[in-house]
């Protein structure tokens, strides 16, 4: 009596843990099956996204050269003022110790 009272027990242990993998299952399918939906309404979406980006990365192509050229002359004539400020400091620092020295 006592061992099926024992294996009655077991047995609804069994049953509940399979209603409730079932249970979770159900609700993971009904996940994936929003998901999907969405991205099947979104396709469409996505695609314009995406060629919109294709076109933006094409037009930055034909752009980088001209900012590199941009950069470039910014940079060249920023060292080229800077050199000649250094230049014009030094010639003035020379003439002041000549002038100096003949004083």
């Amino acid at each position: 009596m006592i061992y099926y009272f024992l294996i009655s027990i077991v047995f609804l242990a069994e049953l509940i843990i399979a209603l409730t993998l079932v249970i979770s299952l159900v609700k993971l399918d009904r996940k994936v099956n929003d998901i999907n939906n969405f991205l099947d309404e979104a396709q469409p979406s996505i695609k314009k996204i995406l060629i919109l980006m294709r076109q933006i990365s094409k037009q930055l192509l034909i752009l980088a050269p001209i900012f590199v050229r941009q950069i470039k002359s910014f940079i060249s004539d920023l060292i080229m003022g800077q050199v000649k400020s250094l230049a014009g400091g030094l010639t003035f620092w020379l003439v002041k110790k000549e002038v100096e020295k003949h004083v």
